[in-house]
């Protein structure tokens, strides 16, 4: 029985592979929210959307108003009623 060694010469995909590799490698990490954060920041911006409806549609700010309190009471993120 024989046996035979192949050297496997570099591919251009072999370059790509590691040059991506090389540049993820230099990103910094994403900032990590605490559900909590990002559940009233959610819930803020809708509120948000909500404000700018307020004159031209206040039925539909309102249901806004409505969809962001209970997107935080779903979360446990709302602590008071207001």
């Amino acid at each position: 029985m024989t046996t035979t060694t192949f050297q496997s010469t570099p591919t251009i995909s072999d370059a790509f592979r590691q040059l991506m590799s090389a540049l993820i490698a230099k990103l910094p990490a994403p900032a990590k929210a605490s559900p909590r954060d990002s559940v009233a920041d959610e819930a803020n911006r809708v509120r948000e959307m909500a404000y700018d409806y307020l004159a031209t549609d206040p039925g539909f700010a309102d249901d806004l108003f409505a969809a962001a309190d209970r997107h935080e009471l779903a979360a446990g993120a709302k602590t008071t009623v207001q």
